[in-house]
């Protein structure tokens, strides 16, 4: 089988309009399957099967994340306007393979350490009661958007102390990050918001250059200064751009699906309240069930493979998508009811969210530790009510799978209630 002769390919949509709708629908062509992405028309492989996205995740010999092999890229018809192009070129580690990747990933390991991860958290449980202070005072006047004014917040002030961004640097760095990823935002005002992000990370690292700290961006160069730097400012920015993105975002869909999900599940919100079931592992289902991460992008073939458990030939040069949403709903993996959301279930860490193998999310620790936080906080403070509120529409993206906004009544809970 080749992508030249499939007749019907799946399409992936770029709008995400019904993601697990296309989830159930991919599963039911097969572990692999032909698919073409709706916004340029390129023709990819496609899986939601678990047990095959681990195999090509974990290969790292035939599947590789160097766009260089991938043929259409090379031959020049990906469109260079095309949103995803960037992310996907990205240098640094990435996008990079083997000994380069290892270098780059013990580099960054080397300052963004566990201890580092572990003192930021007093810091995160100050955020986060200030956060319930705020919605306290705000609660007794209808619906409140929770993405913004909750989601948003704990994780882009835990990432500039992180970085070690003054405060006015860290309020600019909001209002520029804000521009680039609003929903209302014109195209010219994305663009000017991307550039205000470069240039105020970009002077953090000649800041830091000067003046050390204790913080990341400082423990990079420190890590890499010298006649042999395997981080220059280009790769600093890179890399500490990736921290961004993926530190920020995924955080902030992750908080607002766990919200959404205890929300519509009053039940399970009820066995949280009643320790029954822990934070954690609401937080991990979720990641199951409502994973942030929309897909993977991509995987290339380094030659011609056949996938196991598939039968498909996978030639060199063609691209794999993930589609991790589909893979923590593979009834392969988590039995007939793995499109219920339970919490208490016995299989918890088996989704693909923060990656799986060599590239796995080095801040999935700290996206954890904030979303336990700030969401066992608003679930002892707050009574969570969405009926009224404006159903939530998804964000149109191949990358996060949460939504635009997410409005919810919320009632201060009494002694009484919270004993309850």
């Amino acid at each position: 089988m080749t992508l030249a002769t499939h007749p019907d390919p799946f399409l992936l949509d770029a709008t995400a309009a019904d993601v697990q709708g296309d989830a159930r629908r991919l599963a039911a062509r097969g572990p692999l399957v032909e698919a073409v992405l709706s916004d340029v028309g390129l023709r990819v492989w496609a899986t939601g099967n678990r047990a095959v996205a681990e195999h090509i995740l974990g290969d790292r010999d035939a599947f590789v994340k160097d766009p260089k092999h991938w043929a259409d890229l090379t031959e020049g018809k990906v469109p260079g306007n095309w949103g995803i192009a960037e992310f996907i070129t990205m240098p640094g580690m990435l996008n990079a393979d083997g000994a380069e990747h290892r270098k780059l990933r013990q580099l960054v390991s080397g300052a963004f350490t566990a201890r580092r991860v572990e003192d930021l958290r007093p810091r995160i449980d100050e955020i986060v009661r200030e956060l319930i202070a705020d919605l306290a005072q705000a609660a007794p006047h209808g619906f409140i958007e929770l993405r913004r004014r909750f989601a948003f917040e704990l994780p882009m002030q835990i990432i500039c102390e992180l970085f070690g961004l003054d405060p006015g640097s860290g309020e600019a760095l909001t209002r520029n990050y804000t521009a680039m990823h609003a929903s209302s935002s014109t195209v010219e005002e994305a663009t000017a918001g991307k550039q205000g992000v470069v240039a105020i990370i970009a002077a953090l690292i000649k800041e830091k250059r000067r003046s050390p700290a204790d913080d990341l961006t400082s423990a990079l160069i420190a890590a890499t200064d010298g006649e042999d730097a395997t981080l220059d400012d280009g790769l600093l920015l890179y890399t500490l751009m990736l921290f961004l993105f993926a530190g920020q975002s995924t955080t902030q869909d992750l908080i607002v699906n766990c919200l959404k999900a205890l929300a519509d599940h009053p039940s399970q919100l009820a066995r949280v309240r009643a320790g029954a079931v822990p934070i954690e592992d609401v937080v991990e289902e979720v990641l199951r069930w409502q994973s942030p991460i929309n897909t993977i992008m991509f995987r290339y073939a380094a030659r011609d493979v056949v996938v196991p458990g598939t039968n498909v030939i996978v030639k060199k040069g063609e691209a794999v998508v993930i589609c991790v949403a589909a893979t923590g709903r593979d009834e392969q993996s988590f039995g007939p009811d793995a499109h219920a959301f339970d919490p208490g279930r016995g299989v918890l860490a088996r989704h693909l969210s923060f990656g799986w193998g060599v590239h796995v999310c080095m801040g999935a620790p700290l996206a954890r530790m904030m979303t336990a936080t700030a969401v066992g906080a608003i679930v002892e403070a707050f009574d969570l009510d969405r009926s009224g509120a404006p159903e939530p529409a998804p964000i149109s993206s191949f990358s996060p799978n949460s939504f635009v906004e997410l409005w919810m009544g919320l009632t201060a809970r009494t002694t009484a209630s919270a004993v309850a």
